[in-house]
């Protein structure tokens, strides 16, 4: 009874050791999960704001080559008006 009892007694160990271990490896699992929720966070905000300064060049290079088109234009009427001189 003795060695049966000393038996259980070192498997109960043996389990709350196990038992430790694996809420361990649970928080750690948990503290690198949520580590990595805050850097995708800070990603997509990185992203959000690259795209809204795309958006930006993108729509003051529109306005600069309608600008350059108009003044191109201007340019030919003119040449065309000298040459009719």
């Amino acid at each position: 009874i003795k060695k049966k009892m000393q038996m259980l007694k070192l498997d109960k160990e043996n389990a709350i050791d196990r038992a430790e271990q694996a809420e361990s490896d649970k928080k750690e699992a948990e503290d690198k999960c949520k580590q990595l929720e805050d850097e995708l966070l800070a990603l997509q905000k990185k992203l959000k704001g690259t795209e809204d300064e795309l958006d930006k060049f993108s729509e003051a290079l529109k306005e600069a080559q309608e600008k350059l088109e108009l003044s191109e234009k201007k340019a030919t009427d003119a040449e065309g008006e000298v040459a009719s001189l």
